[in-house]
């Protein structure tokens, strides 16, 4: 097919010019390679397109009609290119992400927001779940998704990185008694809020011991896959559950949650973006995560400051 369109390209300029030589001069090519794409086309089609003499060139009938198509389809090309190059230099269209339900937090969707804001033309379609889309057969241009991806088959950037940390509403700490220790969460029979498929626990210390506290999830009667979810069962008094601090900090503020044990943690866990290999380096998908790899390098450059 694609000799075809490039054949096809050829022979709409001989026919807008009226010869091989004007046709190559404005293609950048030999006439004789002009003279080989119209003879190949010719003889695909079985039929002249062309009357050759050595002063003038005709078309034929069917070269006329075969003219008209082609010069149709130089001028959709050149219109898309055109769009796609106005696109680039004024970004416009829809850009689709997943991204953990964990980033319905107010940072995120501030960023979301600061993006909205420098491109107008830009629409975002955001899917908020934990599941790690096969972005090939999903339909979308990025996803956002933490842990490991030592085995992913996409390109990836590390955008971050955080701990998940232990958070419960007043009442329920005042119903089972204060956690000084990991243990009392045993001990104490605290019930959980876990992640479908999580039942250990595994706490690290934040003080550098490098000290780590292992238990098994018992008390548990809700499981989910949605930090949401997770979020208003603990505002509701029904359990303890790990989610990221950024996802519950007007909760804090407000005194509806609080944090358990702030002197342990989960596991560092990064955050990347994932996204397919054809995506073009002037694509949407390439726009954005230029922008979000800025903006965490600018609250990264602060951090630092601050301490």
């Amino acid at each position: 097919m694609l000799p075809k369109l490039k054949s096809l390209a050829v022979f709409a300029k001989v026919a807008e010019t009226g010869s091989f030589s004007a046709a190559a001069n404005v293609l950048g090519i030999s006439a004789p390679v002009v003279s080989q794409h119209i003879s190949q086309l010719e003889k695909t089609l079985d039929t002249a397109l062309v009357y050759r003499s050595t002063r003038s060139l005709t078309l034929t009938e069917a070269g006329q009609r075969l003219s008209m198509h082609a010069n149709n389809m130089l001028d959709a090309a050149e219109t898309g290119l055109e769009e796609l190059q106005n696109v680039m230099e004024s970004p416009c269209g829809k850009l689709s992400i997943a991204v953990p339900s964990f980033l319905a937090s107010p940072k995120f969707t501030a960023i979301l927001t600061a993006f909205l804001d420098k491109y107008p033309d830009i629409d975002l379609e955001i899917s908020y779940s934990i599941d790690r889309h096969n972005l090939n057969e999903s339909g979308y241009d990025l996803a956002i998704q933490a842990g490991d991806l030592s085995d992913s088959n996409f390109m990836v950037r590390k955008l971050t990185e955080g701990y998940g940390c232990l958070f419960a509403s007043p009442e329920l700490i005042e119903k089972h008694g204060a956690i000084k220790v990991p243990q009392d969460m045993l001990d104490l029979d605290y019930p959980f809020i876990c992640e479908i498929g999580w039942s250990d626990m595994v706490l690290h210390k934040t003080d550098g011991s490098g000290e780590i506290f292992r238990g098994q999830v018992k008390n548990s009667r809700f499981w989910c896959d949605n930090g949401e979810a997770k979020k208003q069962m603990a505002l509701l008094g029904r359990g303890l559950t790990w989610l990221p601090e950024m996802y519950v900090e007007q909760e804090l503020s407000a005194g509806k949650l609080v944090r358990v044990l702030p002197d342990w943690t989960s596991e560092l866990i990064s955050v990347y973006a994932v996204w397919p290999r054809n995506a073009g380096s002037r694509s949407l998908t390439r726009l954005f995560l230029t922008f979000m790899s800025e903006v965490f390098m600018a609250k990264a450059k602060s951090s630092d400051k601050a301490a």
